[in-house]
């Protein structure tokens, strides 16, 4: 039961690991860090920012935003595995006496593995009614992304 809590453990805290942060440049202009973790892909990422650009948005009182600058890609992390011995035999008992034989041992050498996280950089302007025209490519509208997410 243990060995089978433990990786549900595991990917549960694991996979709730995707979040996003704004650092305002001035008024209007803001970077969006997104970040997720090896359970996440990029487009979890994506929509992470997006939504957060959204509610930054809503929060400053605009109405659109639009994207200046968009990097992406991943943070590679390392595990290392530890090394394993197995040793496995046969017992007879004689009496009081008992003798081992048919020792074998198994060896796994310690290895690392590669988690690829994604993250996301996106530097966002935003805009209010009137100020720039809807429909307009590249230009988002902030109530659409919300209500589409439940806001």
């Amino acid at each position: 039961m243990k060995k089978f809590l433990l990786p549900v453990f595991l990917f549960a805290s694991l996979s709730g690991c995707l979040s996003a942060h704004t650092e305002m440049l001035d008024e209007r202009t803001a970077i969006i860090s997104g970040k997720g973790s090896s359970f996440n892909d990029l487009a979890s990422v994506t929509h992470k920012v997006f939504l957060e650009a959204a509610t930054t948005a809503q929060q400053r009182g605009f109405q659109y935003f639009q994207i200046l600058d968009d990097r992406q890609g991943y943070r590679p992390t390392y595990v290392q595995n530890a090394a394993t011995s197995t040793t496995s035999g046969s017992v007879t008992r004689t009496g009081r006496h008992s003798t081992y034989y048919n020792e074998t041992t198994t060896s796994t050498p310690a290895s690392v593995t590669r988690l690829d996280k994604p993250m996301k950089e996106t530097v966002v302007r935003f805009y209010k009614t009137g100020e720039v025209t809807p429909g307009q490519p590249g230009i988002w509208s902030v109530q659409s992304i919300l209500s589409a997410n439940g806001g």
